[in-house]
């Protein structure tokens, strides 16, 4: 193996994760940053008003895209199993 292919492994993990985490954290993001938003012009500093709705909208987002992420992290494993075998030739 050498370095070419190294770095190409690299990416596609780095890759695989961006692709699998993303959409998680951007939705707890950006409802976490409306909450804030919220927080601020109303005065509310209420410590546990975050929480709750990042957990929803964590579980909402794995619960519609868990297939497809099952799926791409299924093809991205099995990508790799097949690539094993050849570091030894």
């Amino acid at each position: 193996m050498n370095t070419e292919t190294g770095v190409y492994w690299v990416q596609e993990a780095l890759t695989a994760a961006v692709i699998l985490a993303g959409p998680v954290l951007i939705g707890a993001l950006l409802i976490g940053l409306s909450i804030a938003i919220f927080q601020a012009a109303t005065s509310i500093q209420e410590m546990t008003l975050s929480y709750v709705p990042k957990m929803v909208v964590v579980v909402i987002i794995l619960y519609f895209l868990f297939g497809f992420m099952l799926q791409y992290a299924i093809g991205f494993l099995e990508r790799v199993f097949d690539f094993i075998p050849s570091i030894a030739q």
